[in-house]
């Protein structure tokens, strides 16, 4: 009966672990994908100063069509993110580490995020203020 007992309980807490670890990875993946929209979103992001300039449609070489600032990236995450509230609002802390761009022909977005454990035991307790998370995505303007 004790040895039953005692199962159960590492069992249960083994359960907790699992549960809780699926639930991080799971919001990584999230926060992974919304930065992999970002950053398509930003390469496709044109300042103005580029795109009205006299030489703007002429093909550079090796630039590859009209080249992104770090401004322009910048302001196309944070149109995004303020036409659409819901796309950060699963995180607490939710914060765009990085939004520039390299090589004025591909976007770089860094997202960082803070989650808790979905089950909370004394081995996860460590973990009860939450369990920092970034993710970064590149993405090339065509």
């Amino acid at each position: 009966m004790i040895l039953t007992i005692g199962f159960v309980v590492v069992a249960l807490l083994l359960l907790t672990v699992v549960v809780s670890a699926a639930g991080v990875h799971l919001e990584r993946k999230r926060l992974l994908a919304l930065a992999d929209l970002l950053a398509l979103e930003a390469a496709d992001a044109v300042g103005d100063d580029r795109y009205f300039a006299p030489d703007a449609g002429e093909e550079n070489p090796g630039t590859g069509g009209l080249p992104l600032t770090d401004d322009s990236v910048r302001a196309s995450i944070d149109r995004y993110l303020h036409d659409n509230p819901r796309a950060a609002t699963a995180w607490d802390e939710f914060a765009v580490l990085d939004a520039t761009t390299p090589d004025g022909q591909s976007a770089r977005v860094r997202l960082g995020a803070v989650v808790r454990p979905v089950l909370l035991s004394w081995v996860l307790a460590p973990w009860s203020d939450g369990i920092a998370l970034e993710a970064e995505s590149v993405a090339r303007g065509t």
